[in-house]
């Protein structure tokens, strides 16, 4: 029997957001990866956005996948594993340990310094040489070595309430929600002990720590995205001036003359969405993986907000920049440690309330 993970817990590290199709499905997946049971053969943990598009997607063309008591493909929401589940990452043994195929999102574990000197190779790892669509190639968002697969990202924008501007301008740049004026005027994801990561590291990229600390003066609490969304569906009642989320959710934003969805000039922040398969594992499983890099599957995503890396995909933005910090700094740097970093420098400075990351199906 392959080693297995420990059971996911609802307590994270992460804010990408994740739920379930049901209040029972938590329970299902715990018992799948616990030490008595077998692993799936494809584990997706993915933003909440697109979480019940992709599972459906899925589902229709391999309705054989679709079995729910002993599930041979699990999708769920990243959140749900976070805690447990990178954890155990961050102290893997053997890739043994892992399924098949493995989907995740944000700049989790693998992105670690360990995973990548001591896992993250061709040996353990199918490698892909896959044409991208030209926003992806021009931000260099493939892997160097082909090991981590895109098909698409969870990117994060700003959405700007223009009742509540007054003097100051719109933001034109990432830059601009630093700027004093907007004190204990922005709302991020996050809660009561975590904020976004994908949200500082281009912050902490280019332009370093006074940024990270910036941004914990100007942010008055944090919420789910589905949070933002109901708030400013209700004529954002004592909310901020300024909303960062994923633009998946920025499209569901009603009121599109108040409230303005900004693609800074920078581009829209890239939280990636990466997919490991196992050596070996692409014959085993051609069709299923070859379906999820499938230009039907670019069109599933599109519809949901989340831009294809298909070459063949019609991502119809607003910009075609995207702000992504690039494999030079991912390399560079040990992530882990910069992640905790950037935790610490906005909790020094922020001092705004905070809400519980739940959605708005009630999970966490």
């Amino acid at each position: 029997m392959q080693q297995q993970m420990d059971k996911p817990t609802t307590h994270k590290t992460s804010c990408t957001c994740g739920h379930s199709a049901t209040a029972e499905k938590p329970k299902e997946t715990a018992s799948i990866l616990n030490s008595d049971s077998e692993l799936p053969i494809m584990l997706a943990l993915l933003p909440c956005g697109l979480r019940n598009a992709f599972q459906q997607a899925v589902f229709s063309a391999f309705p054989e996948y679709a079995e729910i008591e002993n599930p041979k493909v699990v999708i769920e929401g990243n959140l749900n594993y976070e805690k447990s589940l990178f954890t155990s990452i961050d102290n893997l043994t053997s890739i043994d340990e892992l399924p098949d195929i493995f989907i995740s999102s944000d700049i989790n574990s693998l992105y670690h310094k360990r995973f990548r000197d001591e896992f993250l190779n061709a040996t353990n790892f199918e490698t892909f040489s896959l044409a991208v669509h030209s926003i992806f190639k021009k931000a260099n968002y493939v892997h160097p070595d082909g090991l981590m697969v895109w098909f698409t990202t969870n990117l994060l924008v700003l959405v700007v309430d223009a009742k509540k501007m007054e003097y100051r301008p719109m933001p034109e740049s990432w830059l601009d929600i630093l700027d004093e004026s907007f004190a204990g005027d922005l709302t991020l994801r996050g809660d009561t002990d975590f904020f976004c990561n994908a949200m500082f590291f281009p912050y902490m990229k280019s332009t370093g720590d006074e940024a990270i600390k910036k941004l914990g003066r100007n942010t008055a609490k944090g919420l789910h995205p589905s949070q933002m969304v109901k708030t400013l569906n209700s004529g954002n009642e004592g909310g901020t001036s300024i909303y960062a989320m994923p633009y998946s959710f920025a499209l569901k934003v009603r009121d599109i003359n108040r409230f303005k969805i900004v693609f800074p000039a920078e581009g829209a922040i890239v939280s990636p969405v990466q997919m490991l398969v196992k050596k070996g594992a692409y014959i085993k499983h051609k069709p299923l993986i070859d379906y999820i890099l499938s230009e039907e599957m670019a069109v599933v995503l599109a519809q949901s907000g989340f831009p294809a890396c298909h070459p063949a995909s019609e991502n119809k933005l607003p910009s075609n920049a995207l702000n992504w910090i690039g494999w030079d700094f991912i390399l560079k740097n040990d992530i882990k440690a910069c992640k905790e970093k950037m935790q610490q420098l906005f909790f020094s400075e922020f001092k705004g309330g905070m809400e519980s990351l739940v959605d708005e199906h009630g999970k966490r």
